[in-house]
């Protein structure tokens, strides 16, 4: 405003000098009406002063226009609100996962890739292992060891950060079991960024602490055609303590696999003792062992414990052995019309690699001849070459996969009456 009203202020001077006329001053006694200069410099006075009001307003609104200009240069940088620091709180882990071998606990989680305030986790310093004896859910972490984590690797923009999964091993104290044999420890694991701070606990893991018993010493497999036995001598095994028992579970693989399975999971144990597996295969190379296991029931918990497994025993299960001999092997005689036959039936073999039968048939005395050219695959048979007023008698025979063939069965026999 100053700066318009010094520019008014010059204009209206320069006007009125140029609106005065040369010659003598009003005070020199002239007329006033005689001066054309009067007239005139009222006319030239109107003038000057609407030119200045035109050149105030152009100068104010140029101000106005390079003020708004000034503003607009001045937000374009702004996006939003300021945005604070990230705290580089990494978010609790939700899939930490604990299981107990002896009294080895395996530990695996994975590491959170955002951060509470959902920008991306940078870098974990290292991870709080956390124990407490009971099942109260912790509030704070009583750690027992940490374990640094692996530099992450900087992703290109708009790349998701991969999964990145951590182990650890913890050693329970025996002490644990011996003071509380039906008791538990509660596990979890704490993120800390570079300031000690975290924002909380993970997912919370019971584990029972209860004592394991030691694996028998000695292990043995034979082989027969019932199937494998699985022989034992050991330690006598100790009284369970209130709310604990125990027993054996034998495992079972072939040569080079990687992991065993389950063939027995509740065996009562003993000093010595077997157990005879059949759900094997033939022509087979395994591995036998037992592994020792404690069940605890407490708490409203319910566990069980893999303890120590015995040195594995191998056995090669080679099929030299056939299939029981078949039974309830029956004759009948029947005819439809012109055409008369004998239908065979007996009991159905239970073998698992039964391949099927033979069935074999004699006239009186003579010797027996097979009556089929493949191996029949039902207990049943029917024999349409007989004649009239003969006397048949049969037997059938069982063959597993590898041809190992079963004793005869018991004779049935049936004589076919004569053309009347």
């Amino acid at each position: 405003m100053r700066l318009d009203r010094a520019v008014t202020g010059i204009l209206d001077t320069k006007f009125e000098n140029a609106a005065t006329p040369a010659g003598p001053s009003p005070s020199s006694g002239a007329p006033a009406a005689s001066q054309p200069g009067v007239i005139n410099g009222a006319v030239r006075m109107a003038h000057p002063r609407f030119v200045t009001l035109v050149v105030s307003m152009t100068l104010r609104l140029c101000l106005i226009g390079s003020f708004l200009a000034l503003l607009t240069l001045c937000g374009c940088g702004t996006p939003g609100a300021p945005q604070f620091p990230s705290l580089q709180l990494a978010r609790p882990v939700e899939d930490l996962t604990a299981v107990r071998s002896g009294n080895q606990v395996e530990l695996d989680w994975t590491l959170p890739k955002k951060n509470t305030d959902r920008t991306l986790v940078k870098h974990i310093p290292e991870t709080r292992i956390c124990r407490h004896p009971g099942t109260a859910l912790l509030s704070t972490c009583a750690v027992v060891a940490e374990v640094p984590s692996p530099k992450l690797q900087p992703k290109k923009k708009g790349q998701e950060p991969e999964n990145v999964r951590l182990h650890y091993v913890d050693t329970l104290p025996p002490q644990l079991g011996q003071e509380n044999p039906a008791g538990f420890v509660t596990y979890a694991v704490e993120e800390m960024n570079s300031h000690g701070k975290s924002a909380g606990l993970s997912n919370q893991v019971f584990i029972p602490v209860a004592p394991t018993i030691p694996a028998p010493r000695q292990l043995s497999a034979m082989v027969s055609g019932d199937g494998v036995r699985i022989s034992w001598t050991g330690p006598v095994p100790p009284i369970p303590p209130q709310g604990l028992s125990y027993h054996y579970q034998v495992d079972r693989r072939p040569v080079g696999a990687p992991s065993y399975i389950v063939v027995a999971g509740n065996v009562e144990p003993s000093a010595s003792g077997s157990y005879l597996d059949k759900t094997f295969e033939w022509e087979k190379q395994y591995q036998y062992r037992i592994t020792t296991a404690t069940t605890v029931q407490s708490h409203g918990l319910s566990a069980s414990v893999p303890g120590e497994s015995s040195e594995p025993v191998e056995v090669f299960t080679r099929d030299i052995y056939p299939p029981a001999q078949p039974a309830g092997l029956q004759a009948v005689f029947s005819s439809v019309g012109q055409k008369p036959f004998v239908d065979l039936t007996w009991a159905p073999n239970l073998e698992s690699d039964l391949a099927g039968y033979n069935v074999f048939r004699r006239v009186g005395s003579g010797p027996f001849e097979k009556l089929n050219q493949q191996l029949v695959q039902v207990p049943s048979f029917r024999d349409e070459k007989v004649e009239p007023g003969k006397k048949y008698i049969y037997v059938v025979t069982a063959v597993d996969l590898r041809g190992n063939e079963s004793p005869t069965s018991a004779e049935a026999s049936e004589e076919v009456p004569a053309k009347q």
